[in-house]
């Protein structure tokens, strides 16, 4: 109960689904029916995650577009792995077959922990499918290759992922093996935040197990966890399960004990929602000791109120929270709150109210299902309407457009011809000028030879990227225009640094240019030029502003080594690099400082060993940044060139 919740919030869907099952399986052997506490909090949790879900598939489809563009480099597997994983709560199906792209790049780029990665996320989407299995048998790659790269988190995301694969299959030996492991991890990590999720879902594993006691120890600890991390609706939901723990145990008293706290908590959260719920809850609580209250012996202390008294706090609190539900439009609960109200009011000898609740609880049933129904065929019939006006709305415009060509052509003759032909030899012009824009000469003239696919490969190479930093914040409240003109104006300037060096411009994305020295001619003084490029920026942008004055930062980032470079793609050409160098470059600028050149010491000695004339006249000097850690890379020595 508690780790559903807890993941919930963090979006994680496939849990709270997970947790859904078993509370349908736990409901089974409760004698106290807590079934009104587990539907609330689940509604509340499916309310969220239906907004997340909403939000997800724009999200997804912004990801999708960024698809097209991604070289064949560790950022694709990561954006892969993106799509991936917020698929699996909208279409597993999708989410599968985008983690197995992301694996097969992974491992064609021999990139372990994406590899890693895309097996966690494959274990997570075949988990959403109910294929538990195949779950697991990712889960145990991923585990197998952070094991192998000592990655402790990775590690720990691993065995809980396996425990809870093993805890849905009923297998709670394997659950809690694997849920210690990742608890004695997070412990070592100092995570706080998993500490108190893990605690609560071993408790909940010896819970199925129906071993209160160590149960109620866990639970116990996460409760603990969440007050020093002061986690409100953690507190409340460790406090509820071990309430509902003593409850399995018809220790009613301790019980309600708990359950009031968790009422508590909710009316100073506000959460409607959860107070009516609660208050149904506690009538429940109620009504059992209510039903007990005759079996008590005289001095028993379990029973602290009458029968009568009993019955009456049931009623009392079962009614408002109906009256909760009612003004807050809570239609779930309210129907077996109504049918809690009826068995309620028998008990009590009131017959009529027995009926009377009864029919409220037929009536809101049928209505709630009804909706639901009446909702369903209305949107397949609207939906259906749709697609049958947009076909015909298609062929009446390739109809219209068939005529209209018709009469062009017949009426235009010969002259239309002619003009057919010089606009042939006219655009023929324009676009080779244009592929020669976007495309280097060598490059373009192999593919007007039909050479495709183009890959060549290249022993060494420069590779520069330039970033504007802040500029996200930048062109918030602008006129897109204005954006767009202050990029065009900077990378202008570029263009021309670029040229006076001799290197080549690949591309530009977003607010960042990358530039590279060495191909598609290569050149053995590739890192010199790229050097002198990245100081004339340097220069040229020193106390930049734009238009209105605002300051203009940048960064830079310089790696040399072996590349492939190509053209892919189809009806949009692009010349592209990939490589480990390409990669260290796009790092050193995320990781530098504004203002500043920041190289790889690869860099520094290749500058070095060709003997630049930088070096010679001492127009470049290296200040060292020491050892710096490096995403996907490690702890690398990096520069500061200037």
């Amino acid at each position: 109960m508690c780790l559903f919740l807890k993941c919930t919030e963090r979006r994680n869907i496939w849990t709270f689904f997970l947790h859904l099952s078993h509370i349908r399986i736990s409901i089974k052997s409760v004698s106290l029916k807590r079934y009104l506490f587990f539907v609330a909090l689940l509604v509340i949790c499916f309310r969220q995650n239906l907004h997340a879900q909403l939000q997800g598939q724009p999200y997804i489809d912004s990801l999708l577009k960024e698809l097209p563009k991604a070289t064949e480099d560790t950022n694709k597997v990561n954006l892969l792995n993106a799509i991936a994983y917020n698929y699996y709560s909208i279409n597993s199906d999708d989410g599968i077959k985008y983690g197995q792209q992301s694996l097969a790049l992974a491992e064609e780029l021999n990139w372990k922990k994406g590899i890693a990665i895309a097996n966690h996320i494959l274990g997570v989407n075949y988990f959403s499918k109910s294929d538990y299995p195949k779950s697991l048998e990712y889960h145990l790659k991923a585990l197998r290759i952070n094991e192998e790269l000592k990655e402790k988190k990775g590690i720990a995301k691993d065995q809980l992922g396996i425990g809870l694969v093993y805890d849905y299959q009923g297998e709670y030996a394997k659950a809690l093996e694997y849920d210690l492991k990742a608890l004695k991890i997070e412990e070592e990590l100092d995570d706080k935040y998993n500490i108190e999720i893990n605690l609560g879902n071993i408790g909940e594993v010896y819970q199925n197990q129906n071993d209160y006691p160590k149960a109620q120890e866990y639970y116990g600890k996460a409760l603990q966890m969440s007050e020093k991390l002061g986690d409100k609706m953690g507190i409340a939901i460790n406090t509820g399960n071990i309430g509902e723990v003593y409850a399995y145990q018809k220790e009613y008293v301790k019980a309600l004990e708990y359950f009031l706290k968790v009422l508590k908590i909710f009316e100073d959260l506000g959460n409607k929602n959860a107070i009516a719920t609660s208050m149904g809850n506690i009538g429940e609580v109620y009504f059992k000791m209510a039903k007990n209250a005759k079996n008590a012996k005289p001095g028993d202390n379990v029973i602290i109120l009458s029968q009568h008294d009993l019955s009456n706090k049931a009623l009392s609190y079962t009614d408002s929270a109906i009256a909760l539900c009612k003004e807050i439009g809570y239609l779930g609960p309210l129907i077996e709150f109504s049918k809690n109200l009826s068995s309620l009011d028998s008990f009590m000898g009131d017959n009529v109210g027995a009926l009377q609740a009864y029919k409220q609880y037929t009536f809101y049933h049928d209505s709630v299902y009804s909706n639901q129904n009446k909702q369903k065929i209305y949107d397949l019939e609207t939906k259906r309407a749709l697609e049958l006006k947009d076909k015909q709305i298609e062929i009446d415009r390739l109809a219209i457009a068939k005529k209209r060509n018709e009469r062009l052509f017949f009426g235009i003759g010969i002259v239309g011809l002619l003009l057919v032909i010089v606009f042939i030899a006219r655009e023929r012009k324009r676009s080779d000028i244009l592929l020669l824009n976007i495309l280097p000469a060598k490059i373009a003239a192999r593919l007007k030879q039909k050479e495709h696919p183009i890959a060549d490969h290249f022993k060494e190479a420069s590779i520069l990227f330039i970033d504007m930093a802040g500029f996200t914040k930048f062109t918030e409240g602008r006129d897109p225009k204005e954006t767009v003109s202050e990029l065009n104006l900077v990378f202008t300037k570029f263009d021309a640094i670029a040229e006076k060096h001799g290197l080549e411009k690949i591309k530009t994305i977003g607010d960042c240019y990358m530039a590279v020295a060495g191909l598609p001619e290569p050149r053995t003084d590739h890192a010199s030029v790229a050097a002198s490029m990245a100081l004339d920026v340097k220069e040229a942008l020193k106390g930049y502003t734009a238009k209105d004055g605002t300051p203009m930062l940048f960064r830079m980032g310089l790696d040399c080594g072996p590349v492939v470079a190509g053209v892919i793609g189809k009806n949009k050409f692009i010349y592209d690099l990939w490589g480990n160098a390409v990669n260290i470059a796009s790092r050193m600028e995320n990781t530098g400082i504004v203002g500043e050149v920041h190289c790889t010491d690869n860099f520094k000695n290749a500058l070095h060993n060709s003997s630049s004339p930088l070096e010679k006249s001492g127009e470049v000097s290296f200040i060292s940044r020491g050892i710096v850690d490096i995403k996907g890379k490690g702890q690398m020595e990096t520069w500061l060139m200037s």
